[in-house]
């Protein structure tokens, strides 16, 4: 039983398909909702021993509500992205990265159309959080379509950059360490006044390898029980920086992959196993 699951669907006359992400909503915080669930619930009793006892417990329709995004037409990367599959781990060298991925990432169309539509006021506006106008090192600061935007343990935003050309943190230089302190610095800040969540209760990282190739933060609240086994924290990764400028370049940086991912063919046809 999973908390989340995902469902491929068939669009209604056409070929079109669509993928729905379906998730259970978190439990309410607030005393007064549990005692509107308490007091109007139902009960179905599955058994009973002494002073313990199990059911299974219907709540009110207004806490009964699950977390749905759509994405309507879904392409064959989406269905790929979201099917159970074998995972295999990858140890990427600098090589690997020049022959394998960086070539991979330059064949393939991803679409950025929903990033640019934010970064230009074309989409979300509303969503927005916060905002750096700067082109070199701004950014925006948005709730992840992960989060229902209310309940604060289950926080989590991204800042995504406005400059282009940057698709990880591969690409980062000891040149980019002024946009990295200005995200570190202008989001901590904004979550707080706009959350009242302290740094410190923050946990900031990057995915490598990223769900799409535009450079951006994950912020997450650290109760939150986010998937990280890809994760590289944003201090670390300015930590590192500023000790050797080209430390992304030079390193071996480790990830893994879907079975039926291109990317991880074309690492499976190079090294033939």
């Amino acid at each position: 039983f999973f908390k989340i699951t995902f469902v491929l669907l068939d669009v209604n006359n056409c070929n079109d398909q669509a993928v729905l992400i379906v998730e259970k909503t978190p439990f309410p915080m607030d005393e007064q909702d549990w005692n509107t669930i308490v007091s109007q619930c139902s009960l179905e009793t599955l058994s009973m021993n002494d002073i313990y006892s199990n059911h299974i417990l219907f709540p009110p329709e207004k806490f009964s509500g699950i977390k749905t995004t759509l994405i309507n037409p879904c392409t064959e990367k989406h269905i790929a992205k979201y099917r159970d599959q074998k995972r295999y781990v990858i140890y990427e060298t600098p090589d690997d990265y020049k022959t394998i991925t960086l070539p991979y990432l330059e064949e393939q169309q991803f679409t950025m159309k929903w990033i640019f539509n934010m970064l230009e006021h074309k989409a979300e506006m509303d969503r927005i959080i916060f905002e750096d106008a700067d082109p070199e090192n701004g950014f925006i600061l948005a709730p992840d379509l992960k989060w229902d935007g209310k309940n604060l343990a289950n926080l989590y935003v991204l800042a995504i950059i406005r400059r282009k050309g940057i698709k990880s943190i591969r690409d980062l230089t000891s040149n980019d360490l002024p946009l990295l302190e200005n995200i570190s610095k202008k989001s901590y800040i904004a979550i707080k006044e706009k959350y009242g969540i302290d740094k410190h209760q923050i946990r900031a990282y990057f995915h490598y390898q990223p769900t799409f190739y535009h450079l951006h933060v994950h912020f997450i609240h650290v109760s939150y029980d986010a998937p990280a086994s890809s994760a590289h924290l944003l201090e670390d990764v300015i930590n590192n920086i500023k000790l050797v400028p080209d430390y992304y370049q030079r390193s071996t940086l480790t990830f893994t992959m879907k079975e039926n991912n291109s990317l991880l063919k074309s690492y499976r046809d190079t090294y033939q196993w």
